[in-house]
């Protein structure tokens, strides 16, 4: 396939007048927030799907039975299918459209397939996490020597969307985690198939949010922080200790990926960049 030709570089903004790139800036935060949108909306009604049968399970017998999570493990799995070949797989290629435009085939690329396959592997796991929630329960309540009916009323409320903020926080981690890395993996990727197209050797540099959010680690690890983290397309970060592809991505540990809103810049070997007015900065006084 042969890649259009792409502009790279640009004047940077010297601060006065109107920001030439604020267009772009707009244009981007809107993406990564239509994009977790998307995400959002399609695991939380997947999710209340699939807990009106698992209700219907865990209660078939007099005392609520925690085993019936099993039954709908399937469904969950093709439930969350729809999820990953739907808005993550749409988030994954936001990069190569913006780069190489709407009709590039970004998914037949090998880093597309492993990384749909490996969001899959994660988003599965679900039906453990609420088997225990019930396990819990149910335990909890006998051991308060509660009746029948007061357990049961326990786990209602724990399978019940409405009834806990339990999930709606989970709803809201999981799609700004998978969102996160599958727009910064994509565009890791993306600089990737830039490097093969143009020829030559490229860098991929961190940026952070800067605001009193963001990890330590995180900011250190940006372009204008401590350890200026920029290295070549296709080799890691070394951030907080871990090795990591992009930001966001699920190799590192929970404390070090979990809702991260850092992203990276492609760059030539050398090649310096004015980010003294880019938005988010937000530090804490000294």
């Amino acid at each position: 396939m042969t890649a259009p030709a792409l502009a790279l570089t640009a004047a940077a903004w010297d601060g006065k007048g109107v920001d030439p790139w604020l267009p772009q800036r707009i244009a981007a935060e809107i993406d990564v927030t239509a994009a977790e949108r998307r995400v959002y909306e399609s695991w939380w009604a997947s999710l209340s799907e699939w807990l009106v049968k698992v209700r219907r399970s865990v209660f078939g017998s007099t005392v609520p039975d925690p085993n019936g999570v099993w039954t709908h493990v399937p469904l969950w799995a093709d439930l969350m299918s729809r999820v990953v070949q739907g808005p993550v797989r749409d988030a994954v290629g936001l990069a190569y459209s913006r780069l190489f435009g709407p009709n590039y085939a970004f998914d037949k690329r090998p880093f597309v397939s492993a990384y749909l396959a490996a969001v899959q592997n994660r988003m599965v796991r679900t039906p453990d996490e609420v088997f225990d929630v019930v396990a819990s329960q149910v335990s909890r309540g006998a051991a308060a020597g509660e009746s029948i009916p007061q357990i049961a009323d326990r786990v209602h409320d724990v399978l019940d969307t409405t009834g806990t903020e339990l999930w709606q926080n989970r709803a809201v981690v999981v799609a700004r985690t998978e969102t996160i890395g599958a727009l910064n993996g994509g565009r890791s990727d993306a600089y990737v198939a830039v490097a093969d197209a143009i020829g030559g050797p490229f860098e991929q540099a961190w940026l952070a949010t800067l605001d009193p959010r963001t990890r330590p680690a995180h900011r250190a690890a940006d372009i204008r922080g401590e350890l200026a983290q920029r290295v070549p397309v296709g080799t890691p970060f070394v951030v907080g200790g871990e090795h990591l592809m992009h930001p966001g991505d699920p190799a590192g540990s929970a404390a070090n990926v979990i809702q991260c809103r850092c992203s990276t810049l492609l760059l030539r070997p050398g090649e310096d960049v004015d980010l003294s007015n880019r938005q988010f900065t937000e530090l804490p006084d000294a």
